[in-house]
């Protein structure tokens, strides 16, 4: 369990949050650079994190691609933590799906 933070319905509460106050996204490109990590369970959450704005907020395929994430989190596909490839294949699908909505 990762705490209260990484839930569905708080990314449906808070993603425009990621945004910043000045709208530069700091918190999106600090969880790109934390899929980086040495610590596999800090970038899976990373990836989750990623994954849940993308689905939320508006526009957020295409802000979380012009940052770098998906091809950040698609080195993470093949990594040895068979946990770490989950939450990173299901981060760079949602980054993936043109209407999420359909998916449901």
């Amino acid at each position: 369990n990762w705490g209260i933070l990484h839930t569905e319905n708080f990314f449906q509460e808070n993603h425009r949050k990621l945004e910043g106050g000045d709208g530069k996204f700091r918190t999106l490109k600090r969880l790109i650079v934390l899929t980086t990590c040495d610590d596999d369970c800090v970038a899976a959450i990373a990836c989750y994190d990623i994954g849940e704005f993308v689905r939320c907020y508006p526009n957020g395929r295409l802000i979380a691609k012009q940052l770098g994430a998906k091809d950040t989190v698609m080195r993470l596909i093949n990594h040895d933590n068979v946990e770490l490839q989950r939450h990173a294949l299901q981060c760079v699908s949602k980054i993936m799906v043109q209407n999420w909505a359909a998916v449901h």
